[in-house]
């Protein structure tokens, strides 16, 4: 998964959808789609906890 900020990810745990906001070294700072809810996590653990929204099947 080659991320950007600006790209959409959903949570595989809690189907939740996230907005990239910043990516700092190998860390990367999720927002939630109304804002209220930030996420940390390290560039490899969203290759494995988060898919991107284009590879969602609904």
């Amino acid at each position: 998964m080659g991320v950007k900020v600006g790209d959409m990810v959903r949570s595989i745990l809690s189907g939740k959808d996230y907005k990239i906001k910043k990516i700092i070294e190998n860390k990367v700072v999720l927002e939630s789609q109304n804002g209220k809810s930030q996420v940390i996590t390290e560039v490899d653990n969203l290759k494995l906890l988060y898919r991107e929204k284009e590879n969602i099947k609904s």
